[in-house]
């Protein structure tokens, strides 16, 4: 496997159009900074359930009158569904990518970031208001829980492909060209560069 540096560095080679089908933008940028076994798809889903559930904490105390039996039971079942149904889709997600070998696509930033918000929204206007239709918190939920799924398939899975690709010295771009002459370049410039650098110190 290459060292985080030299994965850098690889990436730097590209044109910058490749460049930017690898990074993405600043939420793929946060993920690929993990390792890829932490950052998988499928881990990733989970970790998007994990904060739904701790989002979903209150709305379930609240809708329980805080009555702890109740509402710790209910939360906790439906929070092992959401984590279980979300890694699924990430697994899924990356099974399908790795057979059709799709690029990444852009997810919009007012469907990542924008919805869930306006989810919680409606959720919490179900839960408060006795007169809104029961369909309004059905809409909270699914404004809550699809942007993690859509972003996973259309964009991180298709991109953890990749990145897993030049992980194994592999150029995704060029028919799965062996990355290792890059990669021995790269770290040839380097040593050039220590040595010329100690030369002049000296």
């Amino acid at each position: 496997m290459t060292s985080e540096n030299n994965w850098r560095a690889i990436v730097n080679e590209f044109p910058i159009e490749q460049k930017i089908l690898l990074e993405g933008g600043n939420l793929s940028t946060r993920f690929s900074k993990l390792p890829l076994t932490f950052s998988h798809p499928v881990f990733l889903g989970s970790f998007y359930g994990l904060l739904l559930s701790l989002v979903l904490l209150l709305p379930f105390g609240y809708e329980s009158n805080w009555d702890l039996n109740k509402w710790f039971i209910g939360w906790l079942f439906y929070s092992l569904s959401l984590l279980l149904i979300l890694s699924l889709l990430g697994g899924i997600s990356s099974l399908f990518v790795n057979f059709t070998k799709r690029m990444p696509i852009a997810v919009p930033r007012i469907l990542v970031y924008f919805s869930p918000f306006l989810g919680l929204i409606f959720l919490t206007l179900s839960i408060s208001l006795s007169n809104i239709p029961f369909w309004v918190n059905d809409l909270g939920l699914f404004l809550m829980i699809f942007p993690g799924p859509v972003y996973i398939h259309l964009s991180w899975a298709p991109r953890w492909r990749l990145l897993n690709m030049l992980e194994q010295n592999i150029n995704p771009f060029e028919n799965n060209v062996d990355l290792s002459e890059i990669q021995e370049d790269i770290e040839l410039n380097e040593i050039v560069e220590d040595f010329s650098q100690i030369s002049d110190n000296s």
